[in-house]
């Protein structure tokens, strides 16, 4: 249960994600790759903003644990009036034989005292360590946002891309039914074509050109989502910027996978996980932290006083000075130390079961990450084999049809056929990438890219 090297090591390894070094601007772009548009998103994003202020919170309080350990020193200071009665000043006259007895007096105080706590049980020790803890599960909770924050980046620049397929193959069939609906009209002017038949390619270009439109809006749509993930204030991308274009991917350049590697990689990669291990760390802490009730506390207090009456002028023979060395412990306080002592362990205990449950929900999304990933990849082929053979199939009924043995209802058949087999195609490939990114970020992995030491 206890990994505190492995938790140390990480803590200590100093890393820090290049966020903070990247000078890239989308200005800058003309060209955007995924991994530039990360690097953007890393260091424009401002929930990432937000999440570096809960880092530089947490960082404060472990100076104010440090702080425990210095003597705290206080001056102070009073200047007083004071004007009794006139009975009282006749009495006090009649005591000193008949003198008079001045009414008003001033008073004058300065003090200057320190007090040093020299023993507390080891209090300040677990409070110094639970806000370590805390400011590290406060990284770690920095850097699984940017975790998810890469996730959806890729996942807006691959519905990008996906969009782009689709108005290629859109133009495509646009311009395969302009060029049949010439043919046609052609063979019209002839004598031996239909009109019907220069209507129906006509009716096919209409509706490519509407297929152009919505895959033009969606476009538009996934770079308007993906220009807020980089922080753009004006909510669109730069005008002119252009999507490296994802390539085909080929049986030969599929990864291995090993599953027990990436589950591996995944417990010691994964922010969420590390910040949970952090937190029974901290649970674990606090305990020792209420254990510190059961000690004596020793002090020591020293300071210097010094009065003056009717005059500010301090001397030295106005100060007196005391030291005094203070040793309490607590015999009976109503049983309320072993209630917080067992409260902390209870919650060491539930941060305990949290980490167990962390711990398999992570090898759960690493493992449907991989099957998901390999359905991706049988998609993929099977979608490259069928476009073939339906391309195959389309060009040999638009010779039948030009040569008059296939009907023109089959023609639209094979065309609109191999049009949906493109699209697959296009969304099995935009879905191996999208799945190669998703087993990335189940497993940690898509971080490593941009951490510098």
């Amino acid at each position: 249960m206890k990994r505190p090297f492995i938790v140390i090591c990480v803590i200590l390894a100093g890393f820090s994600l290049g966020s903070s070094g990247t000078s890239k601007t989308l200005d800058d772009v003309q060209e955007l790759d995924l991994q530039t548009a990360q690097e953007i998103a890393l260091a424009d994003n401002p929930s990432l903003a937000a999440a570096a202020e809960r880092v530089e919170q947490a960082r404060q309080r472990i100076e104010q644990a440090r702080a425990l350990y210095w003597p705290t020193v206080d001056v102070g200071g009073s200047a007083g009036y004071n004007k009794i009665s006139q009975n009282s000043a006749d009495i006090l006259a009649m005591a000193n034989n008949g003198q008079s007895v001045d009414r008003s007096s001033e008073n004058y105080r300065l003090s200057l005292a320190a007090s040093w706590l020299l023993f507390d049980g080891f209090s300040r020790k677990f409070s110094n360590m639970i806000a370590e803890y805390g400011k590290e599960e406060s990284e770690q909770a920095r850097r699984d946002a940017q975790r998810l924050l890469l996730q959806s980046v890729a996942e807006s620049y691959y519905g990008a891309q996906l969009a782009l397929y689709n108005k290629t193959i859109a133009e495509a069939n646009f311009s395969f039914n302009s060029k049949q609906a010439e043919d046609a009209k052609l063979r019209m002017d002839a004598g031996s074509g239909s009109l019907s038949a220069v209507l129906n390619f006509q009716v096919q270009m209409n509706n490519a050109s509407t297929e152009k439109l919505v895959a033009e809006r969606d476009y538009d749509l996934a770079l308007f989502g993906l220009a807020l993930l980089l922080g753009r204030e004006s909510g669109e991308m730069p005008e002119g910027l252009q999507l490296s274009k994802v390539e085909m991917v080929e049986e030969d350049g599929f990864f291995e996978i090993v599953q027990e590697e990436l589950l591996k990689e995944a417990n010691s990669n994964r922010p969420d996980l590390l910040g949970r291990e952090l937190s029974f760390q901290r649970a674990e802490s606090t305990i020792g932290a209420k254990e510190a009730a059961y000690y004596p506390v020793l002090a020591v207090n020293g300071g210097v006083d010094g009065t003056r009456q009717d005059d500010f002028s301090f001397e030295n023979n106005d100060f007196g000075s005391s030291v005094a060395v203070n040793l309490s412990y607590n015999l009976f306080r109503g049983k309320g130390d072993a209630a917080r002592i067992a409260e902390a362990k209870a919650a060491k205990r539930e941060a305990a079961r949290s980490l167990e449950q962390q711990k398999n929900r992570v090898q759960s999304e690493v493992r449907q990450a991989i099957t998901r990933l390999q359905q991706a990849r049988a998609q993929l082929v099977l979608q490259r084999a069928s476009v073939k053979l339906v391309s195959q199939t389309r060009d040999l009924v638009e010779e039948g049809y030009k040569a008059g043995q296939e009907s023109l209802a089959r023609f639209n058949e094979v065309q609109r056929d191999l049009v949906r087999t493109q699209s697959r195609l296009a969304l099995s490939l935009v879905g191996l990438y999208t799945n190669r990114q998703r087993l990335k970020t189940a497993t940690g992995e898509s971080l490593l890219p941009f951490l510098q030491e």
